[in-house]
């Protein structure tokens, strides 16, 4: 095919390149699970007949380097992976220092011919790629273990790939603008992610390659790609520190198991294999190594949504309590006197030898261990006497024998009645061993008895002896909270201990009582963290995981905007920042990659209801139909509508299409209708349960969030959004899903809010 009608001049080039590429590494793959003999007789057979270029990376140099192209079983399972795909960009780069021009293919893999030691792939996370994301034509540089490399960049190229063939090449400079991103924002949702790496933008890299030795907080707008790029910071730190840490020592903690089935099939396509993935109440279960019989950790939400709370002031203010940092200031004075309790009282003794001081082993409870959990300290106060035990042994044994030997001496010596002598000496020596075998009972003994006259309870325990003891919670509480409020929180745990139940509010604290009082096991401290959706967790949370892994190498993204968990989530990044992760750098990502101009502009306007001070989002230059209301009529009309325009949207192309209601109850509402009056399947999809592409997915406002789709119908039928925070919120997840289209279905136009913002974003029908 000439490169004139596939419209770029070095077509021919880079398909040869690409056609080089694959055949490179499926030698080498071939190379590494062969052996010598029989790969080069399979090379010569391969290769009889071909063309060879006058290459540096000639394939006849394979034939005699078979050893070099061996390569490890996990690099060989990267290469087939990545074979039909092993690059997705370019760039030519003229290094200052040596004047030689590189040409550089990035792709997901790194690959070197290690004879000649030039790279034929480079890896998407390595400093030079950097020049790729960051780099402008021109003079350009970038920075490699701590040295600055300047140069000139004379070309970016894109390619795109599908099933090894070369499709098509785009030259670009400004990222932001560049088709190949446009390309991919246009995709259905199901299509986006994995080619996500080839279209990272300026300020989503500045955020992957930020300072990996500090912590970090994004505040993300909806479609901003906050998940990506966590996922994809945390392969450029596996990729960065592969020498010093394995990936067991990393931790994603995600928002539930449905999030954690998506992201797993996406993170081996990042490099990022055996890492810790769980949520937040499994990770506090296998701290505590018991089950924890839990609340669901929606009701709460649902109960403020349903507005089915008697005094949902008080809720909110329980919810909001055990989350912050006050709690957190109550737990530790309360921790403080749980110490006294278990600090010896007195000396320890074997027999009625004195061995240690009560007030020594106090002072090694209190200051010397002060860095270990209490019952730690106890295992080494333990370890401490067993020891000692051991080491005065010798002269213990010794000194009973002396002293019945002596009296062994004087009895033998006495000239008096040999009867009586004979009686006397008799009984020293079953004294002697009876000391004897007292001491070594002792001996065995002594330390376990000591130690087990130190009160020993589960931390269960202690957290209900504070929670539901009135008395003992305001000795702590007092001055921190209103008195009436005391009461009605002890009342209010009370009823759960009952139960014998947890909310999700009460983890944290007993995820820091557990740290603080026993410690958690060695595979669960983990060095590095990645949360989604972090808005949803409190500050107590943050703080909690944080003194119990004894480090701040968060990485933290999540969206106040979205936080429809507020009553128990985080209001302010800047209190995590200046009271929790001092040392973390504030990032926010205002660019929404997921939706349309058109549809971003209507749900800012309901971003702006919220009075938060949150910055304006901005879509990325994508257009769409403008978002439409209808009034709804009949419910039976307002189906054969909605399937009407759901069938267009498949014959548009779309391949994923929501619809989206306030509440659960609404929604089986709406499923109903659907199997009344329509032939379209629908999926009401309910909490983790895996959506069927299949089918039209009813899904509820709050279970919406975190989800994408190619179009979204919002339906009000009985349950309409309200001039409050939290239906604010949800309206907002609710109008931030489409990557397309967005359609709204209600009463009245105040059911959408759409009375209380500009009407020009809005199409009324």
């Amino acid at each position: 095919m000439l490169s004139e009608e596939i419209g770029h001049p070095n077509f021919n080039e880079e398909a040869e390149r690409l056609a080089f590429t694959k055949k490179y590494i499926d030698i080498v793959i071939q190379a590494s699970e062969s052996d010598e003999a029989s790969f080069k007789e399979n090379l010569r057979e391969q290769l009889e007949g071909m063309e060879l270029n006058d290459s540096s990376l000639s394939y006849m140099s394979m034939l005699t380097n078979a050893n070099l192209l061996r390569r490890t079983i996990d690099e060989v399972k990267k290469l087939k992976k990545f074979a039909n795909k092993p690059y997705f960009a370019r760039i030519d780069f003229l290094r200052n220092e040596t004047n030689q021009e590189e040409r550089l293919y990035i792709g997901k893999l790194s690959l070197f011919d290690k004879e000649t030691q030039q790279p034929i792939v480079v890896d998407w996370r390595s400093p030079v790629a950097n020049l790729y994301y960051d780099g402008r034509l021109g003079d350009v540089s970038y920075e490699a273990e701590g040295e600055q490399y300047d140069g000139f960049l004379s070309l970016k190229r894109q390619y795109i790939i599908e099933d090894g063939d070369l499709k098509e090449i785009r030259d670009i400079d400004l990222t932001t603008n560049d088709e190949l991103l446009q390309l991919s924002l246009s995709e259905s949702s199901n299509n986006r992610l994995s080619e996500i790496v080839a279209t990272i933008q300026e300020e989503q890299n500045e955020i992957i390659r930020a300072d990996l030795n500090r912590p970090i907080i994004v505040q993300g707008a909806a479609g901003s790609g906050k998940t990506t790029i966590a996922l994809h910071r945390l392969s450029y730190f596996i990729y960065t520190y592969a020498e010093h840490f394995r990936p067991e020592q990393l931790m994603i903690l995600a928002p539930n198991r449905l999030f954690i089935d998506y992201i797993s099939e996406v993170l081996p396509e990042l490099g990022v294999e055996n890492i810790l993935q769980t949520t937040f109440i499994d990770y506090v279960k296998a701290c505590i190594k018991k089950n924890i019989k839990m609340t669901h950790p929606e009701d709460k939400l649902i109960s403020f949504i349903h507005h089915e709370l008697e005094n949902p002031e008080r809720a909110k203010m329980i919810s909001e309590f055990k989350g912050s940092l006050q709690f957190r200031d109550i737990l530790d004075n309360y921790l403080q006197d749980i110490l006294k309790t278990l600090l010896p009282k007195e000396d320890f003794y074997v027999a009625h030898f004195k061995l240690y001081s009560a007030k020594k082993l106090r002072y090694l409870m209190v200051h010397e261990y002060k860095y270990l959990p209490y019952y730690q300290r106890i295992d080494k106060i333990k370890r401490v006497l067993q020891n000692h035990v051991r080491f005065k042994k010798k002269a213990m044994i010794e000194k009973i024998t002396s002293f019945y030997d002596q009296k062994l001496d004087k009895g033998l010596a006495h000239k008096g009645d040999p009867e009586k002598r004979k009686q006397y000496i008799s009984k020293v020596l079953d004294k002697k061993q009876e000391g004897l075998a007292q001491i070594q009972k002792q001996l065995r003994t002594a330390v376990t008895s000591y130690i087990k006259q130190l009160p020993k309870h589960d931390v269960f325990y202690y957290y209900h002896q504070l929670v539901t003891n009135e008395a003992l919670f305001t000795r702590y509480a007092k001055g921190v909270i209103k008195d009436e409020d005391i009461h009605f929180f002890c009342q209010y745990q009370q009823h759960l201990y009952e139960k014998k139940t947890y909310e999700l509010e009460d983890l944290a604290a007993l995820l820091y009582m557990q740290g603080k009082i026993f410690g958690i096991d060695k595979e669960l401290r983990v060095k590095n963290v990645v949360i989604d959706e972090a808005q949803d967790y409190s500050y107590f949370q943050l703080e909690a995981l944080k003194t119990v892994l004894e480090t701040d190498m968060f990485t933290i993204v999540g969206d106040l905007a979205q936080g429809i968990h507020s009553y128990r989530g985080i209001k302010d990044w800047h209190i995590v920042q200046e009271q929790i992760f001092t040392r973390a750098s504030f990032k926010t990502l205002q660019k929404s990659y997921r939706t349309t101009i058109e549809i971003m502009q209507l749900a800012n306007q309901v971003q702006q209801l919220l009075n938060m001070n949150l910055p304006v989002v901005e879509p990325v230059v994508r257009h769409s139909p403008k978002p439409s209301f209808f009034m709804t009529n009949t419910k039976k009309n307002d189906i054969q509508t909605i399937s009407k325009m759901i069938a267009a949207f498949y014959k548009e192309g779309m391949k994923t299409v929501a619809v989206i209601g306030k509440t659960n109850k609404e929604c089986k509402k709406i499923a109903k209708l659907f199997q009344q009056y329509s032939d379209i399947h629908v999926q009401l999809l309910k909490e983790n349960e895996e959506i069927n592409s299949n089918n039209v997915v009813v899904v509820s406002s709050h279970l919406a969030k975190g989800l994408e789709f190619d179009a979204v119908i919002l339906y009000a039928i009985d349950e309409v959004y309200q001039m409050e925070e939290l239906d604010i919120k949800l309206l907002y997840v609710s109008m931030t899903r489409p990557l397309h289209r967005l359609i709204l279905f209600g009463p009245n136009l105040s059911a959408f809010l759409l009375d209380k913002i500009d009407p020009q974003y809005i199409h009324i029908t």
